[in-house]
């Protein structure tokens, strides 16, 4: 749905949630102006927005609430590099020596064909069902097609064999990890860390010092993150109400999702429930 030309995503039943579709890659210029169309079209009962802390910007006169990303902010390559511990430094350095090479791609068949096959390894990722899976070269190549203007991909190839990629969107000041994945069965070869440790080095060849790899995450992938030096970075989020029903459901908190009521012990003890689900399901089907 569009409004005022800025894509937006709207969820919800009982409060419909309002958001930009590109939610961390576009933000509000004009938000007063951009909630009074919203007001109009009467599509939804609160909007939300995030703005970076890196940037400065106008605070507004809205509910806010912190957003929790995964910023890694540095001085430059060397720098960083020589913070990292002896562990992130050895996997990183395996991948050259396991012969993995890392090279600038195109959305032209031959990657598509193995991302498709990197996609189509697994129906679960992270102990949950993989969104990917399953979809065709002509789907793959939408989803990856996004802010061509200002986005780039690096491959990671073994013997010529597509085994992992990175996509990255250059921000205002900061460069954001849109997509990393690789094969599990490449998983010795290191290429996750080397895709990371290239996007780092990109990051410091254009000046930019802050790279931003989604919400702070614990578990596995947060773990990843942490091993790399990412940091919760805190951002404003602000919640609108466009209506009568918008401005009850923030008083009554209903604006936040059920998953963001959960305390954090409860949520990586259904993780954990959920990936042994998931595991024995798949394997029994």
């Amino acid at each position: 749905m569009l409004i005022n030309k800025t894509e937006i995503n709207v969820s919800g039943r009982a409060v419909r949630i309002a958001r930009l579709r590109h939610e961390w890659f576009e933000f509000l210029d004009n938000p007063p102006a951009f909630i009074e169309e919203l007001r109009r079209a009467k599509v939804a009962d609160v909007l939300t927005f995030v703005q970076e802390a890196h940037v400065e910007r106008p605070a507004w006169p809205y509910h806010q609430e912190p957003a929790h990303a995964s910023v890694l902010t540095f001085k430059n390559f060397d720098d960083w590099w020589k913070g990292l511990k002896d562990k992130a430094r050895n996997q990183a350095r395996k991948a050259q020596k396991t012969g993995v090479e890392l090279r600038p791609a195109q959305l032209d068949d031959d990657f598509l064909r193995g991302v498709h096959a990197i996609y189509n390894e697994s129906p679960l990722r992270q102990g949950r069902k993989f969104t990917h899976y399953g979809k065709n070269l002509a789907a793959i190549r939408e989803d990856l097609s996004s802010f061509p203007e200002c986005t780039s991909i690096v491959g990671a190839y073994h013997e010529g064999r597509l085994i992992g990629f990175v996509k990255l969107f250059e921000g205002n000041q900061i460069l954001r990890i849109i997509h990393i994945i690789a094969t599990f069965a490449d998983r010795d070869k290191c290429p996750m860390d080397a895709l990371m440790v290239r996007a780092v080095e990109i990051a410091g060849q254009k000046g930019i010092v802050h790279l931003h790899y989604g919400d702070w995450a614990y578990g596995g992938l947060g773990a990843f993150r942490v091993k790399y030096c990412f940091e919760r970075h805190d951002c404003p989020r602000y919640f609108v109400p466009l209506n009568a029903r918008g401005v009850l459901a923030l008083k009554l908190g209903l604006h936040r999702r059920f998953r963001d009521r959960i305390p954090q012990s409860w949520k990586t003890r259904a993780a954990g429930m959920r990936s042994k689900w998931n595991a024995w399901r798949h394997k029994a089907g």
